[in-house]
C-alpha cells in the first residue's frame, strides 16, 4: 500500500508561500512588487500603505463538509482498535495549510486547524452562536508546536492527481471509551471568529491553547462520535491465534455413547470384559477431527448388528421394531445379510443410527412449520388429483360401454357408427375416415348418413331385396365389387396445347386461360388426391406403392415449401405430406407427376391411364391390387379398417390427452410426474432448500461439532466433513418428513426426498442426491454430490473473528510457500463457503486435493481503508511498522525527532510530516500457518 502512494508535507498557496514570515506569531505580512518595463527605464511600484496582510484563521467561521471525504474511525463504531490514530480527510490539498500565517521553514509548516479527540463523557459539544463549541482542559489537547507532524498531502505513486490532504490526531486511544473527534482552529484568532461569528484582530495569530492553561473553550468546525474496544489490532489478534493442545484436542475427539442396553427390558450386548462391564463408543458428528479413529467395543458392535438386524426382520410381521431407516426409498423391507450397501451400513451401525435418529427428531421438533411450507408448496396437487379421480371415473364408464358396445360391432355396423365424426376421427393411418373411404374403392357415400340409412339390417331394402349390408361394406372396401362404369380416379396429366389465333382473337384467348386453368385445377386435385393415397396404402400393406407414391410427392411439396414460411418439421413421410399437401390453396400445388410414374420401381408399378378414359367393366382389383390403386384407390381390409377406428374410438387416450392439458394449465406450464393408471393420484415432494448444516448447527450444535463449545479463544482447528454421519442425518430427516406428510395425507408416496441441501453453497446447488437414487452396492460416504462428504474446515474461534468477520482466509500449497513474504495470490484457495457459528466463532470450508497435511492457511487483513498508528507490542524491530507507542493509553506521540532507523528500512533523506505519514501508516496485515502445526504430522 505505501509503495503505491506518495505523501508530502504540506501545500501551500502562493500567497502563502509569499509571507515573509516562517513563524506564525506575528503579522502575516506580503510585500508584493511590480516593474514597470518602458523604452529607456524601469520603474517598481509598491502598494502605496506598505505591506499587504493576508486574511488568516480570523475570517474563517465554517467549513463546507462537503470537502469532507472520509473520517476514520467511521461515525458509530463501537469496537474500533484503540492503537489506531483518528483521521480525516478533506478534498482540497491545500485547505489545511491555506490560512496558516506564515510560510514554511525546512519543510515544516503548521496547519491553522488540527484533529484532536476528546472522551465524550467529559467532553459534551455545546450549541454556539456561530459553531458548536467544546470545553477542554489543555492536559487533553495536543501540542500545537508539533501539529506539523500530523497533517500531510497523499497522491497515488507517479501520479499528479487525486490529491487529498489529512489530519492526524497523535492521541493514543484508551480502551472501551466513547471519544468525540473535532476539527478546531489552531490559532487564537480563529477561535475567537468561531464563537463571535465576526472578524477580530485580538492576537489573530497567537496559538490557540498553550500547555497549562486550564480550561480552553474551543469551536468545533466539524465532528463525529465512536468508540474503542478492547486493545489489539488485526496484527496482535493474528499472530495470538494458534493451535489446540492435546487436552483442548481430546474434547473434540466426538461424543461418548454408552450402548451396553440398546433396548429396554432385554439382555446387554456382549461384551469381552467380565459381566456388568459398560461397553462405550465415540460418535463424531457432522465435523471431526483430521486423523479421528474410533475404537473399543468391537464385541458389542457385532451383537448389536445381529440384534438389530434381527429386530427390523420382525417388523415386517407386525411387531413394534426400530425403524429401518431409508426402506421405503430404496424399496426394501429388510436387511440383506450378504451384501453391504448404504442401506445395511445406516441401519446395522448405532453411530450412523444416531446420526439418522437425529435428523427425525429435528423433523418432529419442527414438525407444524414443515408441514405449513410444504402445504403452500402443493400448489395444484390437490385439484390435478380431483381431476385425475373424475378422468379415472370417466375412464371406467366409458371403457365399459366401449367394451360392450362398440368392440363387437361388424365392420357395415362400425362405419356407421362412425359416420358422425367421419370428418374427425383418424385411425392409425393419421387420415380422416372420410378420407381414407374417399381414396378407396368404396362409394364415399359409404360413411354418410343416407346411405347407412338404407342398407341399415331389418330396413326395406335388406328385407325386400335380401342385401346384406356387411357384405356391401366388404366387398367394396377391399375392390372386389366396382361400379358398373369405372372412371380412373388418378389420371395422367396432360397439357392442352394453346388454341389457335389466341394472340389475336380476344375470345380465343379466354377459352384458351380456361381450359389451361381446369388442367391447373386437375393437378391440383392430383396431387390432393395422391398425398392421401400414400399413408392409406401404408397403413393397408402397400408399402411399396406408399414409397413410390411419396417419392412423387417431394418435387411439389418442395415446390410449396419453397414459396411459404420455414416449416417446424421437414415435408417428409406420408403423413406430413397429407397435412401439408391437403390444406395447401390450388395455386401453389404445381408440378407434372405423370412423367415420375414411367420411372417407378418394378414391384411399385401401377397403372395411370388418360383422363376421362372410362374403364372396361371386366376390369378388377382382385388379380393385381396393387397394380390398380391409381385407377380405383387403395384397397381397405374391412377387419383390419374395423380394428383401427375400434382403436381410434377408445375413450381412455382422448381422456388422458384432455387430462394432460388440464393438469398442464393448472400447473401453468409446470410438468407433473402422472402416475401410469388414471385412478392413482399424483405424488408430490415439496422442496425444502435450507443447508441442513445450519439447522444442525443451530439446533444441535453438540452434534454439529461435539465439544464445539469446550473451544478456547485464539484457536485454530482444522477439521474435515463426516461422510456417514451427513448421509445418515439426511435420510433420517426425508425419511421422518415423508412419515410425517402422510400422516397428513399430503399426497406422498414416502419416496421422496424434501431434503436435498446439507452445506449452504452459495450457488445454492442440493449436494445430497434423491435417496432413491443412490447406488445401492455403495457406502454411505459414496452417496453425496458435489464433494460433499469431501469438505475440509479452518475453524476460527476467538477475537480475530469477533472485531474481523470480514477477515481474509485462503489454503496455500506447500508449492506456493517457498517465500512467504512473496505468496502469489494466485494460487491461493479461497472458501467454498463461510459459516458464521456464533460472533466468536467461524468456520471456513475447503475442498483440497492431495494430503490436508501439505497445505497452509493464509489469515490476512481485509484492508479497505487508509489507517495510521503504531503497534502496542513488537516481537522485533525489523521495519517502520514495528514502531511501537512510546506513551501510555490518553498521551499523545511526538515524533519530532526521528526514531531508529529499523534493520531492514533505510534512512530517509529528510524528516517532515510526509515520512512521519510513511511512517505510521499501518499496512494490512497477514499471517501464514501450516496445517502441520495445526493438527501434527500425518497418522
Amino acid at each position: 500500500m505505501a509503495e503505491e502512494l506518495e505523501f508530502a508535507p504540506y501545500m501551500q498557496s502562493s500567497i502563502g508561500a509569499a509571507l515573509s514570515s516562517t513563524v506564525p506569531d506575528g503579522p502575516a505580512l506580503i510585500s508584493p512588487e511590480l516593474t514597470l518595463l518602458g523604452p529607456d527605464q524601469e520603474v517598481t511600484v509598491r502598494p502605496p500603505q506598505g505591506d499587504l496582510r493576508m486574511l488568516g484563521p480570523e475570517g474563517v467561521i465554517g467549513i463546507d463538509t462537503r470537502r469532507v471525504l472520509r473520517v476514520d474511525p467511521p461515525p458509530g463504531i463501537q469496537d474500533t482498535e484503540p492503537n489506531y490514530m483518528a483521521c480525516i480527510e478533506f478534498d482540497a490539498p491545500e485547505l489545511p495549510w491555506l490560512f496558516t500565517p506564515a510560510r514554511a521553514d525546512g519543510g515544516r509548516l503548521r496547519p491553522w486547524l488540527v484533529l484532536v479527540a476528546l472522551e465524550s463523557a467529559a467532553h459534551p459539544l455545546q450549541s454556539g452562536r456561530a459553531l458548536p463549541f467544546v470545553d477542554v482542559d489543555t492536559a487533553a489537547l495536543p501540542s500545537l508546536g508539533q501539529s506539523w507532524q500530523w497533517a500531510h498531502v497523499q497522491r497515488p505513486a507517479g501520479r499528479s492527481e487525486p490529491l487529498i490532504s489529512r489530519l492526524l490526531c497523535p492521541l493514543r486511544l484508551r480502551s472501551n471509551t466513547d471519544y468525540t473527534a473535532c476539527v478546531v482552529p489552531a490559532f487564537q484568532g480563529g477561535v475567537v471568529a468561531g464563537l463571535t461569528g465576526g472578524l477580530t484582530d485580538a492576537e489573530p495569530h497567537g496559538d490557540a491553547w498553550w500547555p497549562g492553561q486550564g480550561v480552553v473553550r474551543l469551536p468545533v468546525y466539524h465532528s463525529w462520535q465512536f468508540r474503542t474496544g478492547e486493545a489489539g489490532d488485526f496484527e496482535q489478534l493474528a499472530t495470538a491465534i494458534g493451535p489446540l493442545s492435546p487436552e483442548e484436542s481430546a474434547l473434540l475427539a466426538g461424543r461418548t455413547v454408552d450402548i451396553t442396553e440398546p433396548w429396554l427390558y432385554d439382555e446387554p450386548l456382549a461384551s469381552d470384559g467380565p459381566p456388568g462391564t459398560r461397553q462405550t463408543i465415540t460418535v463424531q458428528g457432522a465435523l471431526q477431527l483430521v486423523d479421528t479413529f474410533t475404537e473399543g467395543a468391537e464385541t458389542a458392535l457385532a451383537d448389536f448388528e445381529e440384534r438389530v438386524a434381527l429386530y427390523i426382520d420382525r417388523g415386517r410381521e407386525g411387531v413394534v421394531a426400530p425403524p429401518l431407516y431409508g426402506g421405503h426409498p430404496a424399496v426394501r423391507d429388510r436387511l440383506d445379510d450378504s451384501q453391504m450397501g448404504w442401506l445395511e451400513e445406516l441401519n446395522l451401525g448405532p453411530e450412523t443410527r444416531i446420526a439418522a435418529s437425529l435428523g427425525t427428531g429435528w423433523v418432529r421438533d419442527n414438525q407444524e412449520w414443515l408441514m405449513a411450507r410444504a402445504w403452500d408448496q402443493v400448489g395444484a396437487v390437490r385439484d390435478a388429483n380431483r381431476l385425475l379421480n373424475r378422468t379415472a371415473f370417466c375412464a371406467e364408464v366409458s371403457g365399459s360401454v366401449h367394451r360392450r358396445h362398440v368392440q363387437p360391432l361388424a365392420p357395415d355396423e362400425m362405419l356407421g357408427f362412425a359416420a358422425p365424426v367421419r370428418d374427425r376421427v383418424r385411425s392409425d393411418s393419421g387420415l380422416p375416415l372420410k378420407t381414407e373411404v374417399a381414396v378407396s374403392p368404396a362409394p364415399n357415400e359409404l360413411v354418410a348418413p343416407a346411405l347407412r340409412r338404407l342398407l341399415r339390417r331389418r330396413g326395406p331394402l335388406a328385407r325386400h331385396a335380401g342385401l346384406d349390408g356387411e357384405s356391401y361394406a366388404r366387398r367394396t372396401l377391399s375392390g372386389e365389387l366396382l361400379p358398373p362404369l369405372p372412371t380412373a380416379m388418378v389420371t395422367r396429366s396432360t397439357q392442352p396445347e394453346p388454341m389457335e389465333g389466341e394472340d389475336a382473337n380476344e375470345f380465343n384467348a379466354i377459352v384458351g386461360n380456361a381450359v389451361r386453368a381446369t388442367g391447373e385445377v386437375r393437378d391440383a386435385e392430383r396431387i390432393r388426391l395422391l398425398s392421401a393415397m400414400a399413408p392409406s396404402a401404408l397403413a393397408n400393406g402397400f408399402d411399396t406403392q406408399a414409397s413410390a407414391i411419396t417419392a412423387l410427392l417431394e418435387g411439389p411439396a418442395a415446390t410449396l415449401a419453397a414459396g411459404s414460411e420455414p416449416a417446424e418439421e421437414p415435408l417428409t413421410g406420408a403423413t406430413r405430406l397429407f397435412r401439408a399437401l391437403s390444406v395447401a390453396a390450388p395455386e401453389n400445388l404445381v408440378g407434372d407427376v405423370s412423367s415420375a410414374f414411367a420411372e417407378q420401381p418394378p414391384d411399385a408399378v401401377m397403372t395411370l391411364v388418360d383422363p376421362d378414359t372410362v374403364l372396361a367393366p371386366t376390369v378388377s382389383m382382385t388379380d393385381d391390387p396393387g397394380a390398380h390403386i391409381l385407377e380405383f384407390g387403395v384397397p381397405l381390409d374391412a377387419d383390419t379398417m374395423n380394428g383401427r377406428l375400434t382403436e381410434a374410438l377408445d375413450p381412455a387416450p382422448l381422456l388422458s390427452a384432455r387430462l394432460d392439458s388440464q393438469i398442464i394449465d393448472l400447473s401453468e406450464g409446470e410438468a407433473f410426474n402422472l402416475p401410469e393408471a388414471p385412478g392413482e393420484p399424483v405424488m408430490a415432494t415439496p422442496d425444502f432448500a435450507a443447508p441442513m448444516a445450519l439447522a444442525l448447527q443451530k439446533d444441535i450444535p453438540d452434534w454439529f461439532l461435539p465439544g464445539s463449545a469446550t473451544i478456547p479463544d485464539d484457536r485454530a482447528v482444522l477439521l474435515q466433513a463426516n461422510a456417514p454421519f451427513i448421509a445418515s442425518f439426511m435420510v433420517g430427516v426425508n425419511d421422518e418428513m415423508n412419515r410425517e406428510m402422510r400422516w397428513r395425507e399430503y399426497p406422498t408416496d414416502l419416496r421422496g426426498s424434501p431434503f436435498t441441501h446439507f452445506w449452504p453453497r452459495p450457488d445454492g446447488a442440493p449436494d445430497v442426491p434423491p435417496v432413491h437414487s443412490w447406488v445401492r452396492e455403495k457406502g454411505l460416504g459414496y452417496q453425496l454430490a458435489l464433494d460433499a462428504g469431501e469438505v475440509d474446515v479452518l475453524l476460527l474461534r476467538g477475537r480475530l473473528v469477533r472485531r474481523y468477520p470480514n477477515l481474509l482466509v485462503a489454503a496455500v500449497p506447500a508449492s506456493s510457500v517457498s517465500d512467504a513474504d512473496d505468496l502469489a495470490e494466485g494460487t491461493w484457495q479461497h472458501p467454498k463457503m463461510v459459516l458464521t457459528l456464533d460472533e466468536r466463532t467461524v468456520a471456513y470450508t475447503f475442498v483440497l486435493e492431495g494430503d490436508i497435511h501439505d497445505w497452509w492457511f493464509v489469515l490476512a487483513e481485509n484492508s479497505y481503508r487508509m489507517r495510521f498508528g503504531f503497534d502496542t507490542a513488537s516481537a522485533g524491530y525489523e521495519h517502520w511498522s514495528d514502531l511501537t507507542w512510546q506513551v501510555p493509553e490518553g498521551g499523545f506521540a511526538d515524533l519530532s525527532v526521528m526514531p531508529p532507523v529499523p534493520a531492514q528500512e533505510q534512512s530517509p533523506d529528510r524528516w517532515n510530516a510526509a515520512t512521519v505519514a510513511m511512517v505510521s501508516l499501518q499496512r494490512p496485515f497477514r499471517v501464514l500457518m501450516s496445517a502441520r502445526e495445526l493438527i501434527g504430522e500425518p497418522q
